[in-house]
């Protein structure tokens, strides 16, 4: 394709996620209409709070399972000095195993508990049914178009994460 083309579809491309960000998930009101979180989890979000860091992993660690603790240092951007701690706590806190790689055992791998999952789910529901009610204003028609848009666009980013 020529440069002129894709220059135009990722323009449009920003374009659009701006107007995602800004008309579906603008942050200040996505985070004060939030739904508040069930009683355990908030419980435990109060008595376990987390900085970015410790989230970071956590979001890592759910799309890719588990990985070793030098790999996700380096795709998060953190020192491997401070990934120690970040993972010591997120132990302590009950939402990481760590253990040795089984072809290698120098290599230490994390991975989610089953705690961790629960609490992901419960916050990506609450998170689904927001913007269920955000999008359920929209006719049928329209509806039945976003649903078509995104999955094929859903498909499309897959194969731009894979390369």
């Amino acid at each position: 394709m020529h440069k002129q083309d894709l220059d135009k579809i990722s323009d449009s491309l920003l374009t659009f996620l701006f107007l995602v960000k800004n008309n579906v998930f603008s942050e200040n009101e996505f985070i004060k209409n939030f739904p508040k979180p069930p009683k355990e989890v908030e419980d435990y979000m109060n008595e376990f709070p987390m900085p970015p860091s410790h989230t970071k992993v956590i979001l890592y660690l759910h799309k890719s399972n588990s990985s070793p603790i030098s790999q996700i240092a380096s795709n998060l951007g953190i020192s491997k000095s401070n990934m120690t701690p970040i993972i010591d706590k997120l132990i302590e806190y009950g939402l990481v195993n760590r253990y040795p790689d089984s072809k290698d055992r120098r290599i230490l791998r994390v991975v989610l508990t089953t705690k961790a999952l629960d609490i992901f789910e419960k916050f990506r529901n609450a998170a689904k049914d927001k913007l269920a009610n955000k999008i359920k204003v929209l006719e049928d028609d329209d509806l039945y178009t976003l649903s078509d848009c995104v999955s094929k666009l859903y498909d499309i980013m897959q194969k731009i994460e894979k390369k």
